[in-house]
This record gives C-alpha cells, structure tokens and sequence, in this order.
C-alpha cells in the first residue's frame, strides 16, 4: 500500500515537474521576444511639440499660369588626393515642382485704371511674375547615394540637393516662357472680368508690351 502510494505521488511530482518546465519555457519565449521587441527592434515616436499660427495675410495675387518641371541632379564632394571610393560622398536627386505665376493685384494703383472720353475702361497691369516655386515632397526622391568608406555621408547635402533642384525648376520654367504666358492670361482674364461687370470697350495696358484693345 506504501508502494502504492509512492509510486501515486511519484506520478504527480513528475506531472507538476513536466507542467512547470513547460510553463518555464512557455515564459522564456515570452519573456524573449517582449526583450527583442522592446531593447533590440528600434522604436520611432513623434512628438508634436507645437503647431503654430505665425500670420495671416491676406492675398492679393492673380494665378494665371502654372507649370510641373521634373529635374535631375547630382552633388558631388571630392577630393584632390583620395579617391572618391574612399573618402567621396554624391547623391542624384529627382525633384519635381510647380511654378506659379501671375500678377500681384495690390501693386493696381488707383491711376492705373481709367475711364476714356469714349466709354473705354483703361487698366494698366502691374508686371507679371513667378509668385510661387514649390517642390512637390512626395514626388520627389534621392535616386541614388554613394558615400566613400572613410567618411560619414553629409547630413546636409540632400537639402542643397534638394535647394538646387528648386533653383533649376524655376529656372526651367522662366525659359518656358512662363511669366509671358501669365502676362496673356492675366490680360484676357482681366478683360472679361470687366466685360462681366458691363464695360463694353476695355483697353488693358501691360509693362513694355504695348496695349491692346479688347
């Protein structure tokens, strides 16, 4: 009966032996992979610290032309002794961007609109111009980047890159002809404007260009 009852308790110490090592193991692997996840996988947060108002202005502008420009660029730093394999740091950068142009209403002075002998509504635009030159971020992308296996790459040459590709979009777009193709829209906008309003001659006068009656 002794036998028995040992060989019972036998039985269930190994069961309690047997459950405790597979809650043990069941606990590592937890324990394991809540240590991965929280000391060796890196963990991103965003903090908005503040979000702003700064000024409020009220605009005055007449957008009347506007152009997408894509362009591509590399930077690259070199030097005179190393090769660049070594110590060179280049990107290629795809930027693509808008330029906006138009004229800018609040440089309409009163005596540059007038009323002739006739009935004939006189305006004299302001100059046409870009107004806005933008980089559209989420088109836009490095394309390539190769830094020399003795140095850091520049954390701040993809911003010039970035400033170049600007510069070069706005450029482009002056070639195009923009601020002249804004300068006819501004022109023949303007006109209807009036005509809506029940002007029945008008005379629009543009800088160096002349005047053209409508």
């Amino acid at each position: 009966m002794q036998r028995k009852t040992f060989l019972v308790f036998l039985g269930a110490l190994a069961i309690l032996v047997a459950v405790a090592g597979t809650s043990a193991y069941v606990v590592w692997r937890i324990a394991k992979r809540t240590v991965v996840e929280t000391v060796l996988t890196p963990q991103e947060r965003t903090v908005d610290i503040a979000t702003l108002v700064t000024q409020v202005r009220e605009l005055n502008r007449l957008e009347t032309a506007s152009m997408r420009v894509m362009h591509v660029g590399t930077i690259t730093q070199s030097y005179k002794l190393v090769p660049n394999a070594m110590a060179g740091d280049e990107i290629t950068f795809l930027a693509t961007g808008d330029v906006i142009a138009g004229i800018d209403l609040s440089q309409l002075r009163q005596e540059d609109v007038w009323r002739s002998p006739d009935g004939t509504i006189n305006v004299r635009l302001p100059p046409a111009q870009v107004l806005v030159t933008r980089v559209d971020n989420q088109q836009s992308r490095v394309l390539n980047r190769k830094t020399g296996l003795l140095r850091r790459g520049d954390v701040d040459l993809e911003t010039r890159a970035r400033q170049r590709a600007e510069a070069n979009i706005r450029s482009e777009a002056l070639k195009r002809g923009i601020v002249k193709l804004a300068g006819d829209n501004a022109e023949k906008k303007m006109a209807e404007l009036l005509h809506t309003f029940g002007a029945e001659k008008v005379r629009i006068i543009r800088p160096q260009t002349g005047n053209d009656e409508r």
